[in-house]
């Protein structure tokens, strides 16, 4: 089952405004030809598949709120009611920092509203913390933001995992949204899965040997949980995977759940675990786990002898063929950016490179989480973001990737 580029296209500092990092996060979302792409600390748009870019800046675009724009943008495109949804995250200042939702309807991704959500207004015994690491997802009738939280003060600690819900038929109008919240103090990073359809599981870990799965049907305001165990992993840090130059690229790695996915009554979780065992590098770690019996069914874990991969992304297409989007690197090979599927036959992944690198990062910098999903007009094949790094290994020299990916069968 070979992998299909349709579109692998590479971005230029020039098409993104600059503003590339090593902690590059890019995300993207697409509505027919019109493509919206966002990195830690840019964005920008085309209108004509990818031939030409438009650079937005995620500082001016929108009003400012706190300290201004920081980081942490995540997107996604709902079909179903015909919006794209831009979250952002701005600066802490004065004990507190903002987290926005923004709505564009139709194909323009010009004409925006928003709504904006700080601790202590979404529930006042939160005063003195700020919201960061976000991601989005939807089911069938509501958008979810995952977010952590942390107090203000020094040193900052973890003291919350937050995910909203949010109605999309409120956020299509532009209404006033009467939106719901889970919180939890004892998991942090709740991931979401993408493919939700009546009911959203995200899940966090117990231990390295148990993960933790939420099931939060949207006909109630309820959130159930239910255990996994899963072969025992490695967490110790820091990561190391080392290219060709001896820049560790995996320096800031860590265990976090970055991938969630359900299709055909199945839940994948994703996950990068260091060198454990016969597992001489850093390493994918996924679990196949049924809604239904609440069981595991596989672990289709992604490792190699002779590289490492790190930070999965997850999304089910619209037949429930589950894509993936990844990096690989180490040994002989500088990170490059990696996409595939699995292949539910065989049993095993089919991935390949959209593009390696020619150097590591300088900084020892990578991550914190890619993007994947449908692509809005087939719904068969796949949009992902990546990058690497071209030329050298600062941030000026990274790269930005969108990739267009299905597979011949």
């Amino acid at each position: 089952m070979p992998i299909v580029f349709y579109k692998n296209i590479s971005l230029s500092d020039a098409n993104v405004g600059g503003g590339t990092s090593t902690v590059g996060e890019p995300n993207v979302a697409n509505n027919g030809d019109n493509i919206f792409y966002t990195g830690n600390w840019y964005a920008t748009r085309s209108f004509d598949g990818g031939s030409s870019w438009s650079p937005v800046s995620p500082y001016t675009t929108l009003p400012p709120a706190d300290g201004g724009f920081c980081c942490d943008q995540t997107l996604i495109y709902e079909r179903s009611h015909d919006i794209l949804l831009w979250v952002l995250q701005y600066v802490l200042k004065d004990g507190r920092n903002t987290l926005r939702v923004a709505i564009s309807r139709g194909a323009a991704m010009n004409n925006w509203y928003w709504w904006d959500f700080q601790p202590a207004n979404v529930n006042q015994e939160w005063d003195g913390e700020w919201f960061d690491y976000n991601h989005v997802t939807t089911s069938n009738n509501y958008l979810y933001v995952g977010t952590n939280a942390f107090t203000t003060s020094t040193p900052s600690r973890f003291t919350r995992s937050v995910i909203f819900r949010f109605p999309l038929d409120a956020l299509a109008n532009g209404e006033d949204l009467d939106y719901r919240y889970y919180a939890t103090s004892t998991h942090g990073s709740l991931r979401c899965v993408q493919g939700a359809k009546d009911v959203m599981y995200f899940a966090s870990h117990n231990s390295t040997s148990q993960i933790r799965v939420f099931k939060w049907p949207e006909n109630s305001n309820d959130v159930s949980t239910f255990d996994v165990d899963v072969s025992l992993w490695s967490r110790s840090r820091p990561y190391f995977s080392a290219g060709p130059d001896g820049n560790n690229w995996l320096g800031r790695c860590d265990h976090r759940i970055t991938g969630g996915a359900v299709a055909n009554g199945t839940l994948t979780f994703a996950w990068t675990a260091n060198k454990f065992n016969n597992r001489p590098w850093p390493h994918v770690k996924v679990a196949n786990i049924s809604a239904i019996n609440k069981s595991l069914i596989s672990q289709p874990d992604i490792w190699s002898r002779t590289v490492a991969y790190a930070y999965p992304a997850l999304c089910p297409n619209n037949r429930g063929d589950l894509g993936i989007t990844l990096y690989a690197g180490g040994g002989t090979l500088h990170p490059g950016h990696v996409v595939g599927v699995r292949d539910t036959k065989r049993g095993l992944w089919d991935l390949a490179a959209s593009r390696y690198g020619t150097n590591g990062p300088n900084d020892g910098k990578w991550g914190d989480y890619l993007g994947i999903l449908p692509y809005s007009d087939s719904g068969a094949s796949w949009f992902a973001s990546g990058y690497t790094l071209r030329g050298g290994g600062d941030r000026t020299n990274v790269e930005p990737r969108v990739v267009q990916f299905g597979f011949r069968s």
